[in-house]
């Protein structure tokens, strides 16, 4: 029993780690299982066993030990200062893979589930960074937090902050206060109250700002912004270069990663602009991430069924779209590729001025 979880061990290791570490684990495995069957009885049973064991294993001891460790505790408050904190919450992922902070993501999103499927998750990830390369994320997120800087001016201070990437807000919230900052805006920058923004209120009232007499104020999500919804219909629109061509468009949902009813209420405002332009031509469906894609599959074939020449896959779930989003479009355009028509992917371009936008209108809002 001892080989076989020895290399289930190695096996589960080596699918989550990336670089040198992965083949070190990839050499390792081969020379344990090498050894077993040339030196050892082969009882199959066993084996897969053993391996289903040490899978076992492996997924708690990732929890337990590579996850990064988050104190909610605030241990120093300094004097007061006169400026407020404007702090932007993201999701958040860095450039390369990162074990610890990707086994973040899944503990805080699955809870209980991730001690039984943390490697599958991890083993995802890592094929996303491998098939789609490095992350822009924080790039993205700078960009914003540098534009919103510059139209609030010197009364405020804007910060970036991340929930499973670093700097976790948490760590960013117990360092401006203990620079004495007690007036702080916080802008959670999702577009539906979804899995990430719960996940965001249970962390943040562990920390119990409240009784050392932080003044917090929360900005709303985005999915009522006119502005966003126009955006997206300007870049759709602006991508039928023809208007005589028959387009279709679709406006993809994820039921399990936001609010349902928000996320539609957001896609219909989308659709509503779309359709207001009075373009008969553009058909127009809303399918959900579910069932393995088939949703959203099916609608795309229903689309191509009425002979259009171009199709849109907009997924308007997110203010910046991550490693998940680009590997879910890349895998959607293969299943639906055909000679015949042409794709568009559509994420506006103005994406972070109408963000910047929407996020000092808030504070000035909050503010007055």
């Amino acid at each position: 029993m001892g080989i076989p979880m020895c290399f289930g061990i190695l096996l589960g290791l080596s699918i989550i780690f990336d670089g040198y570490m992965e083949n070190i684990f990839i050499i390792a495995a081969t020379i344990v299982i090498y050894t077993y069957f040339v030196y050892y009885k082969n009882n199959y049973k066993k084996f897969l066993f053993g391996i289903l064991i040490s899978f076992f294993a492996v997924n708690i001891s990732v929890i337990f030990f590579v996850k990064d460790d988050i104190d909610p505790n605030i241990t120093d408050i300094g004097d007061a200062q006169e400026e407020t904190l404007v702090l932007l919450l993201y999701d958040g992922e860095e450039r390369n893979y990162n074990l610890s902070e990707r086994t973040n993501e899944i503990y805080f999103e699955q809870k209980y589930k991730s001690y039984i499927n943390v490697l599958y998750n991890l083993y995802k990830y890592k094929g996303y960074y491998e098939s789609l390369g490095s992350s822009d994320f924080k790039d993205t997120a700078n960009e914003i937090s540098v534009g919103l800087r510059e139209k609030l001016g010197n009364k405020y201070k804007v910060v970036n902050s991340y929930m499973y990437t670093k700097p976790y807000f948490e760590n960013i919230l117990k360092e401006v206060i203990s620079l004495g900052y007690k007036d702080i805006v916080l802008c959670p920058m999702f577009i539906t109250e979804g899995k990430d923004f719960e996940v965001f209120k249970s962390r943040l009232q562990e920390m119990e700002l409240s009784k050392y007499g932080i003044n917090v104020e929360l900005t709303d999500v985005f999915y009522k912004s006119n502005n966003l919804a126009k955006s997206y219909k300007n870049e759709i629109l602006g991508n039928i270069e023809n208007k005589d061509l028959d387009a279709g468009v679709l406006l993809i949902g994820l039921e399990d990663e936001n609010n349902l009813e928000q996320d539609i209420i957001f896609r219909e405002k989308i659709k509503y602009y779309i359709e207001k332009e009075k373009n008969t031509k553009i058909q127009i469906k809303l399918p959900l991430l579910e069932n393995n894609k088939n949703d959203i599959i099916k609608s795309g074939e229903q689309l191509l069924e009425f002979g259009i020449d171009v199709l849109h896959v907009v997924i308007p779930t997110c203010t910046i779209d991550n490693m998940y989003n680009k590997n879910l479009v890349e895998s959607i355009l293969q299943e639906l590729d055909t000679s015949e028509v042409r794709f568009h992917y559509i994420d506006p371009k103005d994406k972070v001025k109408i963000l910047v936008e929407e996020i000092y209108t808030q504070i000035s809002l909050i503010k007055k």
